[in-house]
Parts: C-alpha cells; sequence; structure tokens
C-alpha cells in the first residue's frame, strides 16, 4: 500500500469512527448491541479493513469490548460506574461552563440560544427525541465556548460512556420539562458572565441524573432500557 493510500484509509477508518461515536451518542446503536464488521461495512458502504481499523479505536477507548463468541459489543456500564461517570461529567461541565461564562463570544450566545429553544419546542410539543438531539446541541456549545480543546476531548470520551443512560433518563417521566428551567439558569449565568454562578448550576442540573437514579432504575425495569446496564 502507497503512502498516500495508506492516508486515505486512515482517514476513512477515523470518518467511521466518528460515525460509530454519533451513533451511539445519539441511541441509534445501543450498550450490548453487536458491532460486526461486515454488518457495518454494508451500512457505511467500506470494505472492512477501515471497519476494523474504526472498531480497533473503540475498542481501545473503553466503548466497545470483546465477547468472546459474541464478539464485539459496545459496552456496558454497571450502575456504579454509571454514577462514578456521571459524578465525572458534572464536575467537567461545570468547569466547562465556568471558563464559557468568562469567553462567552456573541456567536456561542447564539449558537446557545438556538439549541435552549430547540429544547423548550421539543418539551411543549412532549418530543423525547428531539429533546435529546437539542440537549447535545446545548451542552456542546457550552463546551465549545469554553475555548479548552482539552476539557472538551476529555468531555466527549465521557459522554459517549454515558450518553446511552442519559438518553434513557430523559424519557423518564418528568425529567424532560424539569429540565428546562435548569436550563435557563445555565443560560443567563453564562450570558451575564458569572462563572461561578454558572459552574453551580451546570454541576447541580448533571448530579440531579445520580440523584435520581433510584425512581430511573424503577422506570427502566421491563422497558426496553433495562438491558443497558452491567451486572456489576
Amino acid at each position: 500500500m502507497t503512502g498516500a493510500a495508506a492516508a486515505v484509509e486512515a482517514s476513512l477508518s477515523s470518518e467511521i469512527a466518528g460515525r460509530l461515536e454519533d451513533d451511539i451518542l445519539h441511541g441509534r446503536i445501543r450498550p450490548g448491541d453487536r458491532l460486526d464488521e461486515r454488518e457495518l461495512g454494508e451500512i457505511y458502504g467500506v470494505s472492512r479493513t477501515p471497519v476494523r481499523e474504526a472498531l480497533q479505536r473503540l475498542q481501545a477507548s473503553g466503548l466497545a469490548v470483546a465477547r468472546g463468541r459474541q464478539g464485539l459489543q459496545v459496552a456496558h456500564l454497571s450502575v456504579a460506574d454509571l454514577l462514578d461517570g456521571l459524578t465525572v461529567v458534572a464536575e467537567l461541565e461545570a468547569l466547562a461552563a465556568a471558563q464559557a461564562a468568562r469567553r462567552l463570544t456573541t456567536v456561542d450566545r447564539d449558537a446557545l440560544s438556538v439549541a435552549h429553544e430547540a429544547c423548550g419546542r421539543a418539551v411543549e410539543a412532549s418530543d423525547c427525541d428531539a429533546f435529546y438531539g437539542a440537549n447535545i446541541e446545548f451542552h456542546a456549545a457550552i463546551a465549545a465556548a469554553s475555548r479548552n480543546d482539552m476539557l472538551q476531548d476529555a468531555l466527549h470520551r465521557l459522554s459517549l460512556r454515558t450518553a446511552p443512560y442519559r438518553r434513557a433518563i430523559t424519557f423518564q417521566p418528568g425529567r424532560m420539562p424539569a429540565s428546562q428551567p435548569e436550563h435557563a439558569a445555565i443560560f443567563d449565568a453564562l450570558v451575564n458572565h458569572q462563572p461561578n454562578v454558572a459552574a453551580d448550576v451546570m454541576r447541580k442540573h448533571i448530579l440531579l441524573l445520580t440523584a435520581d437514579i433510584v425512581d430511573f432504575l424503577k422506570f427502566v425495569r421491563g422497558t426496553p432500557h433495562e438491558g443497558l446496564f452491567a451486572s456489576a
């Protein structure tokens, strides 16, 4: 393989890894789903080689795990790991909010406003899927406004691990409308350049997910979301 061909294949595998991550983030691929090279190659219209390399990247990051004869699967989290993960996410999101409040530009404010308004429309329409997508954009806009590449990378990796569970929590009765005033408080702190307030309200916003975990676990019993969790 020539250097140019190798570069093209590396770029293709990186693109496929990104698409797989996006599918996991948006719940199109769930924890426990099998990741088959041939099937994914057909879906993405590529050979198995770049798919294999993309899956190796996901495995190296902990997003995919080998399950013997079952092959490669999207990784599960145990309840304990989810709680730990959300606690770390809360601190990272709080730091992102504090830095964004200090560094917010007009362009950042516009992006936040668009995402916040989209969340509001989804709440009014009781559209959980639309809300989840807009919620991702809202939090992504805050991370981008932090202007901290290292922080954004850490948030992205951990968000991918916890995203399927946060998505399921969105469908818990009452959680979606409760999130909107929390978003409003975060938005106000950001646009008023109040880093300490922004960090505090963001931390509380994420930690509410851990505070309601018992209710969430009762909610998912007997639903398709029950299979999200590892046994230990």
